[in-house]
């Protein structure tokens, strides 16, 4: 039963089917014998599904997820308890506002839904060639199967995750791109395995190819891949060989440079690794979301107080003799439980108005249009000079725009974040000896930084040795124009003349810059990499002015990983030898070398180290045949142990990579970016802790740091380096926080803190919560931190630490470019990615993406903080509004003998959130700029008044429902003030009865609300006051066509036909709205007028354009342009600054970055796809 209940989930989609560790896989779905058992799995079809609804489920499906929120469950809540008792509204003043916003939700996403049915429809129908009955046939790509044979032509996309059998290349590979995974557009090579190399056609496949694979089970790890095939042969036993990924071809990856390729299905639809990477990760919630739930529980609770507070007073002061009740006209009750818990939702339904509903809608619709702006700043728009690669910042999410103004850590990486990730071989150490390279020539030098000695013509034993390793210890794939291409494409490999000439216009392409730097070197010095032709790669050196080629047979490449810190390559020379090839880390290759001048290699590491310079040692090892024969059998019995083999490989690797021979050591440099030195100091001085977490050499690091501007030469560093025991780490913290405390005022000494992560994984872990607590509260007495030596874990560990360590808990942002840094990012509050050299992986994974690190400067100082300022104040708005709009109905229970009767016609209590009030102050959250640009991003101090969402503390809300509070008295009883004296201050014998009263109230609430966003905006520009226009127009209109229907769909009774025009003929109506207006405003402009009197002294007094007042009063914040009658443009404004010049010393250059930014002015003007091209052309 509970098997045939799980089929049942497994069928419906609620459960996922249930499979082995591994699947089996039989090629064209034919069994390896005839009379083998055949058995074929089922799995997942290839049709691929992105959207969230179908047209059976999108009603309940899109009603469950909007109900989800707080406000929506509770106006539904409302809702029917207005059909179960005597509402004092009618139902729909709550069911239509409902309706509306959820309406506008629902079409919005199925609208989105549907484009993603089009996509899906799209690439499910696309046709693809498959060998079906020993043909090549077209069929749809949502009909392929697993173990489906596919042949996918030249620039044509992977309909699903394929095992490569054979291409057009004779040597069985293929070119790809896989920019749709991972953003990456170099080319890179998959290889077929070799059995299967020779079967290009669907004839030789049908008649010769009798396969089986055994692979893993799909996983989200695109760099993954584990499996055996085995294959059958007629003239021989069967050959096992080993997959990997090179030789999976993705779904959504492009054929390129290959006239065909043809593989086999081995996982479809849903269970391809773009698919399970598409699946969505832990939602982010911002500071602002999480104030807002406090603040809708805050006035829950307030209005059940009012309720209450209504429902006794009119039980028991309202009951007493002599008080209105002994009217004739109100009848007597009894005070029966239903009908006190009547009462009580009665008054909760007339109060209910205090919740904004539309507030949601409003703040989802001001956080995705405002994210777009993002994206049009041109002042974060870069072209990469080398690709032409047209680069502009990008939001991935809209959710946490505000969360940029709110950053206070910043963890950021290094390599290729910091510098340009762009390697220039610089210096070696070569046993003894000292070298370095001067414009592409090598010369020995005395000592590291001593002076050139003798420049070096041509390369002697240990020099040829050292080079000739960098020249082939990588996964180099060699470009060669197509002109040698073509001249040489009739000749063997072995009869092929390899010049220097051709080699100069070579373009190397590298997975890591390293061995790009290093195989570029050897070039300029003679030793000249000439590519891999059928697995044998080519080398020439000159010699006596004379090329020599030689050439090496590729037989195990072990791949870098961090547990390593290395990679070698196991190669046969001509003569039958065996050679291991090893570059790597200081810290892990030392202990793999036995033999060489492993003195020297300690020594250099550290002086190379301190000039900034990345280290890395070279050695290498000669293998006899039978050490080979074992290192092999060892390596590829690890790699068909499908179950293990990670493991397994591991301790392979250790086992070969060890009694190497240290040859010596490289040093090259990584440029820093530019600006870089400019930002740090930026972010610094706004309040932003900057960490740097690194997996360099602590020399090279700090080096790094103080070139960059995170270190100054002031600082005072502390060292918590080589810690072996927790023990050690806890003394080492101790003397920090004494040097600290003992080393004077803050102002006069800064500190700064070194870490490595040997010492890291003691200070992060759970089992040593004190030793967190130290660090953290060291952390926080100095100004900068730098991590070295880490992991990625240990990268996201940290970020974690600080995020939930520290109390309050602080908003973190993580930025970086590589792979490694995607834990980081998704750990931190705010993710940030560059476009890396490496791939796309951090920008693909991250919250908002650009090119460049010193873009984090317009994004958090100048984006930020407006994205920041906008939504608080919005926020704020919204609940100031309804309770100057929704107080007066508390005020007239006393006027009413606490009935429950509303003061407001249906239509108000209907309209008032959804249009009365609502545009004005999403054009405000979208438009509104209180500070200029210029000032946001070279006063960093200015971030700091945001700082800990200071504009959204309860003071601040206090102070603005204290404002809602002494506007709705004044519309209230400045009304009731006139109409108590005399009812009949209407002309031609008009009577102002309750709903006429109530209408001139309405028109008070919303001149104060409508006056009060002018009074707190500083940047007024076209679409603000346009919407203000259609708001006045548009409220008018309702007005009148209501007033003169006659359809009872708001109230049961027409008791507002023809009332908006009567009420319009009345001068007492006008009059009172200007007098009331005028007498709840004057605080308003009076508090206005001070502040920008104090903001005029504090800026005269200063000279310069310097901080803003303190905070407290966050609507107030005001720019000296304005005051000075200059209204500043709205959006983006465009400033012309220097381009800083790259530096990569210790001194950091003080020029301003590049800017050219987007202008959305009072013109009315939108920078887009035009703009980048003009740019462009210019």
């Amino acid at each position: 039963m509970l098997k045939c209940f799980e089929k049942i989930l497994t069928f419906i989609g609620l459960k996922r089917p249930m499979y082995e560790e591994f699947r089996t896989i039989y090629v064209n779905h034919k069994q390896l014998q005839s009379k083998d058992q055949f058995h074929e799995e089922k799995y997942s079809s290839n049709h691929v599904v992105t959207s969230r609804y179908t047209a059976l489920n999108f009603l309940i499906k899109n009603l469950l997820e909007q109900f989800s929120r707080v406000a929506n469950f509770y106006f539904l809540i409302i809702s029917v308890v207005q059909l179960g008792i005597d509402s004092p509204v009618s139902p729909a003043s709550s069911f239509l506002p409902l309706v509306c916003v959820m309406g506008a939700t629902a079409i919005k996403q199925a609208y989105e839904d549907i484009l993603r049915h089009r996509a899906d429809d799209k690439v499910n129908n696309a046709l693809v060639k498959v060998i079906r009955n020993e043909a090549l046939v077209d069929v749809k790509a949502f009909q392929i199967r697993v173990g489906d044979v596919v042949r996918i032509h030249k620039d044509e996309s992977f309909p699903c995750d394929l095992v490569l059998l054979s291409s057009s290349e004779d040597s069985g590979e293929c070119n790809i791109t896989t920019a749709n995974l991972d953003g990456e557009t170099n080319l890179k090579t998959v290889y077929s395995v070799e059995p299967t190399k020779p079967m290009r056609s669907a004839s030789s496949i049908c008649k010769s190819l009798r396969a089986r694979i055994t692979c893993e089970q799909p996983t989200t790890d695109l760099y993954k891949f584990k499996g055996n095939m085995v294959v059958r042969h007629k003239s021989r036993p069967y050959d096992k060989v080993t997959l990997s990924v090179k030789n999976l071809l993705l779904r959504g990856a492009v054929l390129r440079n290959t006239e065909y390729a043809i593989g086999v299905a081995v996982y479809t639809g849903q269970e391809t690794k773009m698919q399970l990477n598409s699946q969505h990760v832990r939602p982010k919630k911002s500071v602002i979301e999480r104030r807002l739930d406090k603040f809708l529980l805050f006035f829950m609770i307030a209005l059940l107080i009012e309720s209450i507070f209504c429902t006794a007073m009119k039980w028991g002061y309202a009951t007493l003799d002599g008080t209105v009740t002994g009217a004739w006209y109100v009848s007597a009750e009894t005070a029966t439980p239903w009908r006190v818990i009547q009462d009580l939702l009665g008054f909760i339904v007339l109060f209910n108005y205090l919740i904004p509903i539309s507030l949601y809608v409003t703040i989802e619709l001001q956080k995705f249009i405002g994210s777009i702006f993002f994206g049009f700043d041109l002042d974060m728009y870069f072209e990469d000079p080398e690709t032409g690669e047209k680069l502009r910042a990008k939001a991935n999410t809209s959710d946490l725009n505000e969360e940029l103004g709110q950053v206070q850590y910043l963890f950021s990486d290094k390599t290729g974040t910091l510098t340009e990730n762009k390697m220039t071989f610089r210096k070696c150490s070569i046993g003894k000896r000292t070298f370095c390279d001067d414009n592409g020539e090598l010369w020995e030098t005395e000592g590291c930084g001593g002076r050139k000695l003798s420049r070096r013509e041509t390369l002697d034993g240990q020099e040829l040795l050292f080079f000739t390793i960098l020249a082939l210890c990588h996964t180099i794939r060699v470009e060669q124009p197509k002109s040698f291409d073509r001249d040489s494409a009739a000749l063997a490999p072995n009869d092929r003349r390899y010049t220097a000439s051709e080699a100069e216009v070579y373009t190397y392409q590298a997975s890591s810059p390293d061995e790009k730097a290093f195989a570029e070197a050897a070039r300029n010095y003679g030793v000249i990499f000439h590519g891999t032709e059928s697995g044998v790669s080519i080398l020439s050196v000159t010699s006596d002015g004379e090329e020599v080629i030689h050439r090496y047979r590729i037989l195990h490449v072990l791949e870098f990983d961090s547990d390593r810190k290395c990679m070698s390559v196991i190669l046969q020379r001509s003569n039958g030898t065996y050679w291991l090839l090893t570059k790597g880390a200081e810290s892990s290759m030392l202990e793999k070398c036995s033999t060489g001048d492993r003195d020297s290699v300690v020594q250099y590491s550290g002086e190379l180290a301190l000039e900034g310079l990345r280290v890395l040692v070279i050695a290498h090892k000669e293998l006899t045949e039978e050490e080979y024969r074992q290192m092999s059998l060892q390596l590829l019995s690890a790699e068909q142990d499908v179950a293990n083999r990670e493991e397994r490989l591991i301790e392979a690797y250790k086992s070969v990579e060890c009694n190497l021979e240290a040859v010596g050591l490289t040093a090259i440099e990584d440029e820093l970016q530019s600006g870089v030195c400019e930002t740090i100091t930026a972010l610094r001085d706004a309040g932003i802790q900057v960490w740097v977490l690194t997996g360099d050499k602590r020399e090279t690091a700090e080096n790094i740091s103080l070139s960059a501007g995170h270190f100054t030469e002031s600082m005072q560093r502390i060292r918590i380096i080589d810690q072996q025991s927790a023990e050690g780490c806890r003394e080492s913290l101790r003397c920090g926080l004494e040097e600290i405390e003992t080393g004077g005022s803050p102002l006069s000494v800064q500190y700064c803190v070194v870490v490595d992560g040997q010492s890291l994984q003691f200070l992060v872990a759970n089992e040593y919560s004190e030793l967190k607590d130290s660090f953290l509260e060291l952390c926080r007495r100095t100004s900068a931190v730098l991590c070295c030596r880490c992991t990625p874990l240990q990268k996201a560990r940290v970020v974690s630490m600080v995020r939930n360590g520290i109390k309050p808990e602080p908003t973190t942002c993580a930025i970086g470019d590589g792979a490694n840094d995607v834990s980081m990012i998704r750990e931190a509050h705010v993710g940030i990615g560059i476009f890396g050299k490496e791939g796309r992986a951090a920008a693909l994974n991250s919250d908002y993406c650009f090119a460049k690190f010193r873009f984090s400067r317009n994004a958090l100082l100048f984006h930020g903080h407006l994205y920041y300022v906008r939504l608080a104040v919005l926020v704020l708005f919204f609940f100031y509004k309804n309770v100057a709009f929704i107080t007066a109905e508390l005020y007239y229970a006393f006027f009413s003998a606490f009935t429950a009767q509303s003061v407001y016609d249906t239509l108000f209590l209907t309209i008032y959130n959804m249009t009365m009030t609502a545009l004005p102050v999403l054009l405000y959250g979208l438009f509104e700029q209180h500070l200029p640009r210029h000032r946001l991003e070279s006063e960093p101090s200015l971030y700091r008044n945001i700082a800990q969402n200071r504009k959204l503390w309860w003071r601040e809300l206090g102070g603005w429902c204290t404002i809602g509070l002494w506007h709705s008295v004044c519309c209230f009883f400045g009304v009731a003030a006139v109409f108590l004296v005399n009812d009949w201050v209407g002309t031609n014998g008009f009577v102002f009865d309750v709903y006429a009263f109530g209408t001139v109230v309405v028109y008070c609430v919303l001149a104060c609300v409508t006056a009060r966003i002018l009074i707190v905006t500083f940047s007024f520009n076209v679409p603000a006051l346009i919407g203000l226009l259609v708001t006045a127009i548009g409220f008018v209109l309702v007005l009148c066509i209501y007033s003169v229907s006659t359809v009872t769909l708001l109230s049961n009774h027409l008791t507002f036909l023809w009332a908006y025009f009567d009420i319009s003929l009345q001068p007492i109506s006008w009059l009172l709205l200007l007098c009331v207006s005028v007498l709840a405003l004057t605080p308003d402009i009076i508090l206005r007028s001070m502040q920008d009197i104090r903001t005029d002294r504090l800026l005269r007094r200063r000279g310069t354009a310097g901080e803003l007042p303190d905070a407290g009063a966050s609507e107030f914040h005001y720019s000296a342009d304005v005051q000075q009658g200059t209204f500043v443009n709205n959006g983006f404004e465009r400033a012309d600054r220097t381009e800083p010049d790259s530096h990569s010393g210790p001194h950091c250059s003080q020029a301003a970055g590049s800017s050219n930014s987007v202008q959305f002015s009072s013109k009315h003007t939108f920078h887009t796809n035009e703009a980048f091209e003009q740019q462009d052309r210019v």
